[in-house]
């Protein structure tokens, strides 16, 4: 496990901790925790696994990582928005990534599912989109997850022929007279093999 973190960190901008202090995310003293990287384990716990807050204090505790309580860990969380902001856009510069501003809107689409605490909660299928890099969220819509027109479906979110978009696990069709989608606008897509009809291949080889 501490392999797997230490690789996972060869991944963090460089100057994640300072950015860390220059939002004020690690500026108070680390009650619940020995470090900035215990801090952002016990967070990533949370948002990479998609574990509930009670869960991820639990298991930051058993494994040694922070001894906190979930309202404790959700504080931190909501004081962290800047910090996880920050690195990305570091990120982004160590890559050498840079998004046109010549009428183009990067945007990223994804959908998740969230259900309601207790044994009866109802689940909910939340459609949304973020702008890049503000990561801003520019379109939300939510759903339930069963019947007519709740599924997970690029057609319902409104994209723009200037937009560059990036589409995470959504159902691509092809142009109906049902579905009006415009598709000429640059996408790159995160798709499965048996998502896509091929109908036509052409191979292009060079030497």
């Amino acid at each position: 496990m501490d392999d797997d973190w230490k690789m996972l960190m060869s991944f963090f901008p460089k100057n994640w901790k300072k950015l860390g202090v220059q939002t004020g995310a690690i500026s108070r003293k680390f009650k619940n925790f020995n470090s900035e990287e215990d801090l952002i384990r016990t967070l990533l716990i949370h948002l990479a696994s998609g574990y509930s807050m009670r869960e991820t204090v639990v298991r930051a505790k058993a494994s040694k990582i922070a001894n906190v309580s979930d309202v404790a860990l959700l504080k931190r969380l909501r004081g962290c928005k800047e910090w996880f902001h920050e690195m990305c856009l570091s990120l982004m510069s160590e890559q050498k990534i840079s998004i046109p501003s010549s009428g183009i809107r990067c945007r990223l689409f994804d959908t998740t599912t969230v259900q309601e605490p207790g044994k009866t909660g109802s689940l909910w299928r939340i459609h949304f989109s973020f702008k890049v890099p503000s990561f801003a969220c520019d379109f939300l819509e939510i759903t339930a997850t069963k019947g007519k027109n709740t599924g997970e479906t690029l057609s319902r979110f409104p994209i723009e022929e200037n937009d560059l978009s990036i589409i995470l696990s959504l159902d691509i069709h092809l142009p109906t007279k049902k579905n009006n989608f415009n598709f000429s606008h640059n996408s790159s897509v995160q798709i499965k093999s048996n998502q896509v009809r091929l109908y036509k291949i052409h191979f292009y080889l060079s030497c």
